[in-house]
């Protein structure tokens, strides 16, 4: 009787040497690419709005306990980039996440991570106190009743709301509201804020207690993007400062910001069609 089967040589009943398997290769398949670091990364972002481009292959990176400050001239591209961290705009081209989840493909889970303020959003309800918004949004966050009136206190406290906390966020100033939605940004301490225009309709002691409230976010471990039109004071408290320029993400300088501001002053000048607003009395017809 023979003891091999189809000429391999192994055993008909299983005792001897089986077939030896083919080893697989893989061609030209592509290499695993790291995963994004924690705290918001975005790497050659592109963004247009009907043929303009305003994101032009922008990277940024912001870390755990950073203040990053992001400069750049109406129009320049912040709140856009803003919109595409916060899953409210997808990039044409690039790619963005919040510790390490990708905007586009893990929205759900960005948003679980971040908290947001933009400028002059209505996005409150205007019926409601500053106390019982707050609680309102701390609710939807998934915290706690006993969680939720801690942490609103302690906001409401922390950016000096406590007087209006009570009143009608209909019957705040545009000041009042930009802390109030800022207050909401914190709330479930978010490990990613994007904050837009912090300072914004401030007074000198509102802009130190936002700065104040922007640097302890850092401290506690938080990844914190603000973009602003101009540094002013953001300059001495950004553990970062870039400026956005051409689409891109720059770093900033003194002299670099200095010469953007005579070039923008020398457009103006040989422009004599250019004058000056002019100022309107209140009442007055327009």
């Amino acid at each position: 009787m023979r003891s091999s089967v189809n000429g391999h040589g192994s055993d008909a009943v299983g005792g001897g040497a089986r077939p030896r398997a083919r080893r697989a290769f893989s061609k030209g398949a592509p290499a695993a690419r790291p995963p994004a670091p924690a705290g918001l990364f975005a790497r050659g972002l592109t963004r247009s709005f009907a043929g303009r481009v305003v994101l032009c292959g922008a990277d940024l990176e912001v870390r755990p306990g950073t203040l990053a400050v992001l400069e750049g001239v109406n129009g320049a591209g912040k709140t856009t980039m803003l919109r595409i961290f916060a899953t409210l705009l997808r990039p044409d081209d690039g790619e963005a996440s919040v510790d390490g989840c990708d905007v586009v493909r893990d929205g759900a889970r960005v948003r679980e991570r971040i908290g947001v303020a933009f400028v002059n959003e209505r996005s409150l309800y205007w019926r409601l106190s500053g106390r019982e918004n707050l609680r309102l949004f701390a609710r939807t966050r998934g915290l706690s009743r006993r969680a939720a009136r801690a942490q609103v206190d302690a906001l409401l406290e922390e950016l000096d709301l406590g007087e209006i906390a009570t009143k009608w966020v209909a019957d705040l100033s545009a000041g009042q509201r930009q802390r109030l939605i800022i207050a909401r940004a914190g709330l479930g301490e978010p490990s990613c804020m994007l904050i837009d225009e912090p300072l914004r309709g401030l007074d000198d002691a509102g802009i130190e207690t936002m700065l104040s409230f922007l640097s302890a976010q850092a401290r506690r471990g938080a990844a914190v993007l603000v973009v602003a039109p101009k540094l002013d004071e953001l300059r001495a408290h950004g553990d970062v400062l870039h400026r956005l320029r051409d689409g891109r993400v720059q770093p900033w300088s003194e002299d670099a910001a200095a010469g953007e501001y005579r070039s923008m002053r020398s457009d103006l000048d040989e422009r004599p069609d250019v004058e000056p607003p002019h100022e309107v009395p209140l009442g007055a017809a327009r």
